[in-house]
């Protein structure tokens, strides 16, 4: 299947300037989108599918009624980049390098377009203007800290081609900051609540470097958080959001449909609590080397596989993970994970060699001279005098 990235730009339609008709074109319909690619019907299909996905993955926590969607979402699939360059620069004078979706009154105006490119699944970005393509074709103009909390907390998203379906990942690219931010160690001073709930589009734009952590912290927290009655705020603010009301208005419902209640002071007391409590990918990792260290091998297990739970693209967790198993004497499973962190980028001479004490200790002598012999042509080191004295050891 072919895979994409979606570019973001908005068709001027009442411009009356359409796509350049020098390439075929191939449209496909689902229930709630219609979408035209520039590179066959099997690609419009398969991104119409994706979108399709992602919008029940929406739906879980919106539970908007579909079947008053006023059009078909629309999407258009550039063939390359020059395409999309070109015809952006006729429609805003400009290129862009992200995503961008805009919106008009008349939803049959709105449309989401991109550009094809080979080896690239849905960006973030582009699942990003995906939900505030589908919340906005709903509510024109929801509060801005739910609008773009949202839009990031699904950003870490996944399709699933065989069964057709989203997969929720939990993001926490924005936590480090947030963290730095609420806890007063980033020069950055936050917003308060009022602030947050209140926000207008110039004035996120002004204080962008806190406005986006802050709008996904709290959209993750009061998902997140064990605290019943903090989960109901965001509830409540949805169920509080009206169509066709300005951005001020639904500011104004939502405030008074879940906030009035609560205790700001509280509430952002708890909120700093629960983020100072939440561990990023960075952090479980140093706190699994620092258990590791400290000989605590259960504790820095359990801490590695949270982190991969997180992020699975590092070696880090794996090669550690495969030293830990060696430890207690896991040595199939050790295999397996430094195998994993090879992989995944670990340094060979390295891996190899932990692979090689990992073979001697299991008494499979060939596989460790084997292994031990590639790490003696790779480093010139420390670790090939070592891997040197293992093998005279086997051979002996």
């Amino acid at each position: 299947m072919k895979k994409l990235t979606l570019i973001m730009l908005g068709l001027f339609v009442a411009a009356g300037l359409s796509v350049a008709q020098s390439v075929d074109t191939y449209q496909a319909d689902t229930a709630h989108y219609r979408v035209t690619s520039e590179i066959s019907k099997d690609h419009a299909q398969a991104v119409a599918d994706r979108l399709e996905a992602l919008l029940s993955l929406y739906n879980t926590y919106f539970h908007f009624d579909l079947s008053k969607l006023p059009a078909k979402m629309k999407v258009h699939l550039f063939s390359t980049r020059d395409r999309y360059d070109s015809y952006l620069k006729k429609v805003i004078n400009e290129t862009r390098d992200n995503y961008v979706y805009l919106h008009y009154t008349d939803a049959e105006k709105s449309e989401l377009d991109g550009y094809y490119v080979s080896g690239e699944d849905l960006t973030p970005a582009a699942i990003h203007q995906n939900f505030i393509q589908y919340l906005r074709a709903f509510v024109a103009n929801p509060p801005l800290w739910l609008r773009e909390g949202f839009a990031v907390f699904f950003e870490s998203s996944s399709y699933d081609p065989t069964f057709k379906t989203a997969i929720f990942k939990e993001n926490l690219s924005w936590l480090e900051t947030l963290k730095a931010i609420v806890t007063g160690k980033s020069p950055e001073l936050p917003l308060n609540l009022d602030q947050l709930l209140s926000i207008n589009v110039d004035t996120a734009k002004s204080h962008i470097s806190v406005f986006y952590p802050q709008s996904w912290g709290m959209v993750w927290y009061l998902v997140n958080t064990p605290d019943k009655n903090r989960n109901r705020i965001l509830w409540d603010s949805i169920s509080a959001l009206q169509p066709g009301a300005t951005l001020e208005e639904n500011d104004q419902a939502v405030r008074k449909a879940a906030f009035t209640w609560v205790g700001a002071d509280a509430l952002s007391s708890d909120f700093v609590a629960y983020v100072d409590s939440r561990k990023s990918f960075r952090g479980l990792v140093q706190d699994g080397m620092d258990q590791y260290t400290a000989n605590k091998l259960d504790t820095a297990e359990e801490a590695f596989i949270k982190a991969l739970n997180l992020q699975d693209s590092s070696y880090v967790p794996y090669y550690y993970l495969g030293l830990i198993n060696y430890a207690k004497h896991n040595y199939q499973l050790a295999e397996y994970y430094y195998k994993t962190a090879l992989d995944k980028g670990a340094t060979k001479p390295l891996s190899y060699y932990a692979l090689g004490v990992n073979a001697y200790a299991d008494n499979k002598f060939d596989e460790a001279q084997t292994y031990l012999k590639l790490v003696s042509s790779l480093d010139s080191g420390n670790l090939k005098e070592k891997a040197q004295e293992l093998l005279k050891r086997i051979q002996s």
